[in-house]
């Protein structure tokens, strides 16, 4: 394992003692990505995968979930110009689509297509209203 690789690692070790998150430096994140307020209090699975664009706010946990038995299920795959809100939680083998926006504290346990927003515990699926000129 290259210098790289360990220089990811003291990185991820050092972002956790301060800003109390587990953000894996070997995820897949798109770029112009965002973890504002340095990811304060998220938590990220390791094999989870987040587009492009995307604005998590803090306190936000991703991964995966524990059905019967003792075997993981699988973990979200984030789309594009995604933004979560600060204290949601998703979880389980799921799909967030492109340009969706997830609100504060929402619960998400199943997918939500493109354009849409997820709000309440747990999360509804509106449609999205985009404003014409």
């Amino acid at each position: 394992m290259g210098g790289g690789y360990w220089f990811a690692r003291i990185f991820e070790l050092l972002n956790y003692i301060i800003y109390s998150n587990h953000i894996p430096a070997d995820i897949q994140i798109g770029e112009n990505t965002s973890f504002e307020h340095h990811g304060l209090g998220c938590v990220v699975h390791s094999k989870v995968t987040i587009g492009s664009n995307c604005k998590i706010f803090q306190n936000v946990t991703i991964g995966a979930k524990w059905p019967e038995g003792s075997k993981i299920d699988g973990v979200p795959q984030i789309g594009n110009n995604v933004q979560i809100g600060c204290g949601a939680v998703i979880i389980g083998n799921i799909t967030i689509g492109d340009n969706v926006y997830i609100g504060a504290n929402a619960v998400v346990l199943k997918d939500v297509p493109d354009n849409s927003i997820a709000i309440g515990v747990p999360a509804e699926i509106k449609a999205r209203r985009v404003a014409s000129n």
